[in-house]
């Protein structure tokens, strides 16, 4: 009998704190779904917004150097001329150092949603992606308490989190 009262308090405990947790997550899962969705078609334009940059860099900066000097990664030169280099994002004026480009580029919104999923160890904000796993997790594993071990419901949430299991490691063959 004092058994079957712990059994039943561990699952109450569980049963509230899957309830708790889950609530809390919601507004975690949304940013993340959001981010996620977007990282998905980073590869393309969809999501992303024209802006338009002038800067001021060291004159006379050679056509080599000049992705470098703008800190764009793909930059291209396409011509160049006595005073002026020509490249896939725009121009840069090489007596007065003036840059004059147009990148597609996400909006500001979006490069602070998407750090979530791109967060490393070594800044403070990897603290929220690890807690956010770890309620993941957890109201994963509390969710074998919901139902009693002998009912159909709880034998159909096995099946459910073993097709889950299975689909995620045929992702990785897609």
């Amino acid at each position: 009998m004092a058994t079957e009262n712990k059994k039943n308090s561990v699952t109450k405990i569980m049963r509230v704190l899957h309830r708790d947790i889950g609530f809390l997550m919601i507004g975690l899962t949304l940013v993340y779904c959001v981010s996620g969705i977007i990282l998905l078609y980073r590869d393309t334009n969809l999501f992303t917004v024209n802006k338009r940059y002038v800067e001021q860099i060291a004159p006379h900066t050679p056509a080599d150097e000049l992705g470098a000097a703008l800190e764009l990664r793909r930059l291209s030169v396409t011509e160049e001329s006595t005073d002026t280099i020509y490249f896939n994002y725009g121009t840069y004026c090489k007596s007065t150092g003036l840059a004059d480009y147009t990148i597609n580029t996400y909006p500001d919104w979006v490069w602070q949603i998407n750090g979530f999923h791109k967060t490393k160890s070594r800044f403070g904000a990897h603290w929220m992606g690890l807690t956010y796993g770890v309620l993941l997790l957890f109201l994963a594993i509390s969710s074998l308490w919901m139902y009693k071990p002998k009912s159909s419901k709880f034998k159909r949430g096995l099946v459910l989190t073993a097709v889950g299991l299975i689909l995620a490691v045929l992702a990785l063959y897609i």
